[in-house]
């Protein structure tokens, strides 16, 4: 594409052995850029809707994220499988923490909530 209407742009986020978690952490409809940092258990969030960075504490070095729209408020929740055979997430709609035991040990969660 040649035209001059086109912006591209790019930006560092991340590094090494960053987790990539994309998704709409904020509500507004666009995937968020997001990494999940094993080495000191941080998510990092760089919302859509503008030049704001959050991160949070949540997990472990060999936890697998999975984040997604998991109580339904159309944010993505912070959600990580551990290898304990455990699920933890943080709500975004109110904040409380939910754990639970869920599938067997090699089993691997995925990034993505399923309303029916």
């Amino acid at each position: 594409m040649n035209s001059s209407n086109n912006r591209y742009t790019a930006e560092q986020f991340g590094f090494g052995p960053d987790v990539i978690t994309p998704a709409d952490y904020d509500g507004d409809g666009k995937t968020d850029l997001a990494v999940f940092r094993p080495s000191d258990g941080f998510w990092y969030v760089r919302n859509s809707n503008g030049p704001v960075y959050t991160d949070y504490t949540f997990g472990l070095s060999d936890d697998i994220p999975a984040a997604g729209d998991f109580d339904g408020d159309g944010k993505a929740v912070l959600s990580f499988s551990s290898v304990r055979r455990h699920r933890y997430r943080m709500n975004s709609s109110d904040g409380s923490f939910s754990a639970f035991q869920f599938g067997i040990t090699s089993d691997v969660p995925t990034q993505s909530a399923f309303r029916y």
